[in-house]
């Protein structure tokens, strides 16, 4: 009878986890609707604009798609580069032309993940602190000449901060920050660049 009653209880264990395996959700790859894109490009370039105010900014390259998404009161923006089938290739956030943030995906043709990158590693001063320090010292990342860059050579990493000082005297201001302690290193002026 102690036989039956552990066969029962094995058996009533093993529904139970299978049952609780079927209510995970599985998460489905991002595509890109070639379809809607084809119908409604203009010059290989479509745009489109959320209900939150969201910018998608889809385009052709040789062999697929790709967008930019601008997220509405962010100056990170997401990069999604797709296979001409409309599978993701690789994805990931970054700051305009100045640098990669966090981890980038990189997938097969097939959907399965090949690579990941952490373009935060090292930084232990995080885009989170840089901001903090931004709006402590009341800067306008909107304005004229402002500039962030982050970068790693053999004496460390660094932020580095460009803002408009002075149009009078034309000048902008440079911080320059250790990208692991937060601690100042340097902060200067120069002139605005010539415009030849």
């Amino acid at each position: 009878m102690k036989m039956i009653l552990n066969y029962a209880l094995l058996l009533v264990l093993f529904i139970h986890c299978k049952a609780q395996n079927n209510t995970q959700k599985t998460t489905q790859m991002k595509t890109f609707d070639i379809e809607t894109f084809e119908k409604n490009k203009i010059d290989n370039e479509y745009k489109i604009v959320t209900k939150d105010s969201t910018e998608i900014i889809q385009g052709q390259w040789h062999s697929g798609y790709d967008e930019i998404i601008k997220h509405k009161e962010s100056h990170i923006q997401t990069y999604n580069k797709y296979y001409n089938t409309g599978t993701l290739k690789l994805t990931g956030d970054f700051y305009p032309r100045n640098f990669e943030k966090g981890i980038w995906k990189e997938y097969d043709e097939q959907g399965h993940l090949i690579k990941e990158t952490d373009y935060d590693a090292p930084y232990t001063f995080t885009w989170e602190d840089i901001l903090k320090l931004i709006k402590d010292r009341k800067l306008d990342m909107d304005a004229y000449g402002f500039e962030i860059f982050r970068g790693s050579n053999e004496k460390g990493t660094t932020w580095s901060i460009t803002y408009n000082k002075s149009e009078k005297d034309m000048l902008l201001s440079i911080i320059l920050i250790d990208g692991i302690t937060g601690k100042i290193i340097k902060e200067f002026d120069r002139p605005y660049p010539s415009e030849e």
